[in-house]
């Protein structure tokens, strides 16, 4: 058993906490048993998992696939999670490579800041079928915080990050663009039963989307009606209603 947080392989899995560290490794890590269930499902490379030693189905799910299993201490567990009460397994996983951007229904994240919104959107996609793209600003897609509040759905969607993400590019590659504005200048039903592919643009937490691409020639900017007079909601929100309708038109 593991008992000491200063473990080689512990420390290095904490270090994956830190943005850079997932970049120059392309690693990242899972906790709980649904994550590790769910990357192994998908075929995700995983190197190694730390379990308590009364996580039995975790240990017979890792020996089962070949993953190196590392048995460890409660207070190293409460070192390699995040949350308040840990009860692993806590996984070091290698990030999938994500496809290229295709011309289909997507939800695009512009600079959207925030991991548990983040994760939220990445989960509602999968949900409806959208492909998840987010701008070089925007928080790291396949952060612990993000992947947990995606509940798995990382491995459905592969959501694609530091891509060319300005709108000539997305527009070229097919996608009509939406921006979600309150003051929108179309009503979100009307945009969302568009025939093309679909690109909504949901921005950042505080400063909404950037002027520049509101007024941009390939993007329309829509909105949600509110009647109950609220200024406006948040991105996760925004989101799942710009795909709900858009499932809704399709439907129509």
């Amino acid at each position: 058993m593991i008992t000491s947080q200063r473990n080689p392989r512990v420390a290095a899995a904490k270090k994956l906490r830190r943005s850079r560290v997932r970049r120059e490794t392309g690693r990242t890590t899972i906790e709980g048993p649904f994550l590790l269930e769910e990357a192994v499902r998908a075929g995700v490379a995983v190197h190694e998992a730390f379990c308590l030693a009364g996580d039995q189905s975790s240990m017979e799910l890792c020996a089962a696939t070949g993953i190196d299993t590392h048995v460890v201490a409660a207070n190293v567990m409460e070192g390699l999670s995040e949350t308040a009460q840990p009860r692993g397994p806590v996984a070091v996983i290698e990030i999938p490579t994500a496809g290229p951007i295709r011309p289909v229904d997507s939800i695009v994240l512009w600079e959207v800041a925030d991991p548990g919104n983040a994760g939220t959107i990445i989960r509602t996609a999968a949900a409806f079928g959208f492909q998840v793209v987010a701008t070089v600003d925007s928080v790291d897609l396949w952060s612990p915080k993000v992947v947990r509040a995606a509940v798995g759905s990382h491995f459905q969607v592969g959501p694609i990050e530091g891509a060319a993400t300005d709108p000539e590019t997305l527009s070229s590659l097919g996608l009509r663009l939406v921006a979600m504005a309150p003051d929108g200048e179309v009503s979100l039903r009307e945009a969302a039963a568009d025939g093309a592919s679909l690109g909504f643009i949901v921005g950042n937490e505080a400063r909404g989307i950037p002027a520049s691409v509101r007024q941009h020639p390939a993007v329309v900017t829509a909105a949600i009606s509110m009647p109950g007079g609220t200024e406006s909601l948040n991105a996760a929100v925004t989101a799942a209603i710009a795909m709900y309708e858009r499932m809704q038109a399709a439907q129509a």
